[in-house]
């Protein structure tokens, strides 16, 4: 009995803990700089350059390498790729919060309905939007070509019906799905923003909670299963 009562408080005190970071953290809704060449933070790891390296040699265009604007703590190189059918805006990202190494990447696909599908490697990489506006899944894999294959059988699966991006106009596109994706939580009230810019945002009290909650038992259930239950979210 004293193991149910441990394991119930346990999943209270990450509950409570998580609304608390999700409800006092400032977030941004495009942290992407100015294209460069080259990764401008270090990548000890070699993971950014193995998945863009595969990514190209899977059709990929190379947009460029963006430092994060955050900064602070925040020390990322995103690495912008678009797929040669223009259906599949990738971002490879690798860096580290704090002391703490961080990689992941992630597939974004719009729709005809004005909404996203994205596919990310690491649980790290889940941002779930109970506004569904974004549906995402977990698809753990080895190589930048095993999560492509992966989110394409997805979409199949799903009849998701894409909306390509304009050629020419793909990282502009792409910044404006995030801002309309960011809009849908602030009209469902999970998020407020901070400026006119609306660039900068908190969720709010309730948006933090139902969030948090819901990514905690999400995580855990994704954990146990490799990333195959719950396959939408």
């Amino acid at each position: 009995m004293w193991y149910l009562y441990f394991v119930g408080g346990m999943m209270a005190f990450w509950s409570v803990f998580l609304t608390l970071v999700f409800r006092l953290e400032k977030r941004t809704v495009w942290q992407y700089g100015d294209l460069e060449r080259v990764p401008p933070c270090g990548d000890s790891s070699g993971y950014g350059t193995r998945w863009m390296d595969d990514a190209v040699a899977s059709g990929f265009t190379m947009l460029g390498w963006t430092r994060d604007v955050r900064g602070g703590i925040y020390q990322f190189s995103h690495a912008l790729l678009v797929s040669a059918q223009r259906d599949v805006f990738a971002v490879i990202s690798v860096g580290s919060v704090g002391r703490i190494p961080f990689a992941a990447t992630w597939l974004h696909t719009p729709t005809s309905d004005g909404r996203s599908y994205y596919s990310t490697d690491k649980q790290s990489g889940v941002q779930i939007d109970l506004s569904h506006n974004w549906t995402n899944q977990l698809a753990p894999s080895g190589r930048f070509r095993d999560l492509l294959q992966q989110h394409r059988d997805w979409l199949r699966l799903n009849g998701v019906m894409v909306r390509p991006f304009t050629e020419g106009r793909e990282l502009a596109e792409f910044r404006t799905q995030r801002e309309s994706h960011y809009r849908a939580m602030e009209r469902a009230g999970l998020i407020r923003f901070t400026d006119s810019t609306a660039n900068h945002f908190y969720f709010t009290f309730p948006g933090a909670a139902r969030t948090a909650t819901w990514s905690y038992f999400l995580g855990m259930a994704r954990q146990l299963s490799a990333g195959k239950y719950p396959r939408n979210a």
